[in-house]
């Protein structure tokens, strides 16, 4: 969880993504985009509180546990976790063979 805030930390706008598979976290892939108006600026990784880190750190811990198969997208925008989107996918066994 820490290499994952540290990302989210360094990120002004983009998104991290979390992949799953058998609930396991696989992969871990970050998106920076590069504002047009940020262009020659000095890009410092942003300063959270504690109770902020918490806070966005047990939101990832709830959606993530609920997911077998998918991804949590967490998108950042102006250095601040603006919201989370979780792909699950459906696996179906037992008919015809294995999976979709």
């Amino acid at each position: 969880m820490a290499e994952i805030l540290k990302i989210l930390q360094l990120i002004s706008y983009g998104e991290v993504v979390l992949v799953a598979q058998d609930g396991i976290l696989v992969q871990v892939e970050w998106k920076e985009k590069l504002r047009i108006e940020s262009f020659g600026c000095q890009r410092d990784e942003q300063v959270w509180s504690e109770k902020q880190r918490q806070h966005v750190a047990e939101h990832i811990r709830q959606e993530f546990c609920r997911l077998q198969y998918g991804r949590l997208v967490i998108v950042v925008k102006r250095g601040s976790v603006v919201q989370m989107e979780r792909t699950e996918k459906q696996r179906f066994t037992g008919l015809d063979g294995e999976g979709i």
